[in-house]
């Protein structure tokens, strides 16, 4: 009996250290390991240019937003031809173009609805509806704040994600040019 276990104790070490076979483990283990990190970098430039037309949707929406003029503001008579050579002259700084708050969020939400139906080549296609999650306007300044969903190319391992939200903000104002403008051309 003694004989039939040493026997069978040399012929486990003699498997042990045979290592035919070991280059397979290694080839696929680095084949796993290569096809691995592919998956994550496109999931990651995925997510990169998906944020970057996000944030294109969100200024896009903020500078068609401030745009729209309140015009009972903007025309009150207080202004004649001696103001813009005085605040040359003095160095004052012109006042800010006042916007109409409630058409500015109308063209907000219209430009956001362009954007997410628009099949053209800036709109990133994994995006899903833009969301406004945040308007602010106070007259002089629109900030506004947007979401949306993207879905990934890989779904993340030992996870049940398959999409992110990114979001995105943008903030603008509408100034008065300074300078003389003599048929279109500004020669300030």
């Amino acid at each position: 009996m003694a004989l039939l276990s040493s026997k069978r104790f040399r012929d486990f070490v003699r498997k042990i250290g045979d290592e035919s076979g070991s280059i397979a483990v290694i080839v696929i283990g680095l084949f796993v390991i290569t096809v691995a990190s592919l998956m994550v970098m496109t999931d990651v430039s995925t997510l990169i240019i998906a944020k970057r037309s996000l944030v294109q949707a969100t200024e896009a929406a903020a500078q068609r937003g401030v745009q729209t003029l309140d015009k009972s503001n903007y025309y009150q008579g207080k202004a004649n031809m001696f103001t813009v050579p005085l605040a040359i002259a003095t160095q004052r700084a012109h006042p800010v173009i006042p916007i109409d708050c409630n058409r500015g969020g109308y063209e907000v939400l219209l430009e956001l609805h362009s954007w997410s139906n628009d099949d053209g080549d800036l709109k990133w296609h994994q995006l899903k509806e833009i969301q406004l999650t945040n308007y602010e306007c106070d007259g002089r300044s629109l900030d506004i704040q947007t979401r949306s969903e993207v879905r990934l190319p890989f779904k993340v391992p030992f996870s049940s994600i398959d999409s992110v939200f990114l979001t995105a903000s943008a903030g603008t104002t509408n100034q008065v040019q300074e300078g003389f403008y003599l048929f279109g051309v500004r020669l300030h």
